[in-house]
Order: structure tokens, then sequence, then C-alpha cells
């Protein structure tokens, strides 16, 4: 090979990855999930800790009614945990990162696009049986996280995603998710 080839190559394979070098990729490095004084349990697992451009980083999340009578839940967009978000503590809206499922093709009651997403606020409600368990995945995407830091779990749209009612109760109470999560950047080079 010639060395006008060689460095014609060379240059073009360092501009391609100049442009994949600059995406910065996260780390899902920790999640904490605090107790919450009510019939029901919340567990989030990181399944993919690797959050990039290309390719989501995923928590699965489940509740669990930890009684023996069945209990209500109440939700909009998608059952059971609607649509969320990861935002600073103390902050939501706009900057909320969305969080994104595959129950959200699933129905006509979510729409996400690259730049919007619009729900339906027509209640959902299912029963959860005593001792019975439901989960859903949800998938962090590279091109949607703006910053490090440590993020707080709630609804994208309402803070509290979900409500249940306990057999003979005349309301609902709101299930308040008491979840961080923390993001941190992943070095490109090894």
């Amino acid at each position: 090979m010639n060395r006008r080839r060689y460095l014609g190559l060379a240059t073009a394979a360092m501009s391609g990855l100049a442009g994949c070098l600059a995406d910065t990729e996260y780390t899902v490095s920790a999640v904490a999930v605090d107790d919450i004084a009510a019939p029901l349990a919340l567990d989030v697992t990181p399944v993919d800790r690797n959050v990039t451009v290309d390719s989501p980083g995923t928590l699965a999340l489940t509740l669990r009614n930890t009684g023996e009578k069945p209990i209500e839940i109440r939700t909009t967009g998608v059952w059971p945990f609607g649509m969320l978000g990861l935002s600073p503590p103390g902050e939501r809206g706009p900057d909320a990162i969305l969080l994104l499922s595959d129950q959200y093709e699933e129905t006509d009651r979510v729409e996400v696009t690259t730049n919007s997403a619009h729900l339906d606020n027509t209640p959902l409600t299912n029963t959860l049986e005593g001792g019975e368990s439901v989960g859903a995945q949800y998938e962090i995407h590279g091109q949607r996280v703006v910053d490090t830091g440590t993020y707080t779990l709630r609804g994208h749209f309402d803070a509290v995603p979900l409500s249940y009612r306990e057999p003979d109760a005349d309301g609902w109470t709101q299930y308040h998710l008491d979840v961080t999560v923390d993001l941190s950047k992943r070095s490109l080079l090894p």
C-alpha cells in the first residue's frame, strides 16, 4: 500500500472516530430504593448499566403486593407504572429524562417522538392479588441524558405515577416512589 493511500485511509478512519468520541457515554453507577410504608414493595434493578447514544441502559421495575389481600393499582398511560422519568432531586418538568418502554408502542394512550411526549390521562386500574408481582422494563437513552448526577425516579408528567387502594378503602393513596439513580460518565478509553 502506498503512503498516500495509507494516510488517506487513516485520516478518514480518524474522522469517523472523532464523531463517536464526541458522544458522552454514561453508566448507571448506583440505584437506591428506600422502603415506603405501604402494602406494596418496589424493586429497581439495572439490567444494562451502560447508557450510550446507540445502546440504551435498562432498568427493570417490579411492584409486589406484600399483603394477602388484593390491592387496586391506578395509573395513566401504561400499567402499572405509567410514563416514568429521571429528574434531578427536587426538580420536575422538561429537564426530566424520559424513560422509554416497549409498552408505549403497544398502546394508543402514549405517543413519544424525538422531541415530545403525549399521554392520555384516562386512568388505568387493575388489581394486584396478595403476594403477586408485576413488572416492566424502562430504557435510558444516551441522547436524552444531559449531565451526570443523582436523579430521582418519578412520573414523567406527574411526580407520583401511581396510586393504590386497599380493600374497603374509600379513596386512593398516592404511591410516592423513593428511588434514586446515579449516572456517571464512562471512560471511552480502556
